[in-house]
């Protein structure tokens, strides 16, 4: 019976030690974790951006075409009853692979920084700690909205410049 007891003991030990050892993080790891976040956030707003641009400024291919041949999803009897030309396919397809390579690109950076500034291990389990500990979540939101604020302070004094 005492066997059994001390292993349970040791046993919650383990996990109450654990428990602290993810919810540990300091202000500098939350930092690291927020600053790739932020860039990451600005990235996609770009891309989506450019992305956008590209359909809206093809001389080929109307915005509102645009969003027809894509919910086909590749369906040819789909894009025969919208009545999609060559041309337009064409475009489409040259729009699509442009954001294709230019998401590829963003993965192979992301992931890198991931690695290079974050770290593989603390990038894992921040993300788990936050998604079970609400004390950390709003302590990373904390210093997320700061680097925000910071990044767009900067992008104002920079069109101030211009």
């Amino acid at each position: 019976m005492k066997k059994v007891l001390l292993l349970v003991c040791l046993v919650a030990g383990f996990g109450l030690a654990k428990a602290q050892e993810e919810a540990s993080f300091t202000d500098e790891e939350l930092t690291k974790y927020a600053t790739v976040m932020v860039w990451a956030e600005a990235e996609k707003e770009q891309m989506t951006e450019t992305y956008n641009d590209w359909i809206n400024n093809d001389e080929t291919l109307e915005a509102a075409r645009f969003v027809k041949i894509k919910s086909a999803k590749g369906d040819s009897v789909k894009l025969q009853e919208i009545e999609v030309t060559e041309e337009e396919l064409v475009a489409f397809e040259q729009i699509q692979a442009n954001y294709d390579s230019m998401t590829a690109s963003f993965k192979e950076v992301y992931v890198g920084k991931i690695k290079e500034d974050i770290g593989a291990g603390l990038y894992n389990r921040l993300r788990k700690a936050m998604r079970g500990n609400a004390d950390l979540k709003a302590r990373y939101q904390a210093v997320y909205d700061g680097l925000k604020e910071e990044q767009s302070a900067a992008k104002e004094d920079d069109e101030t410049e211009e």
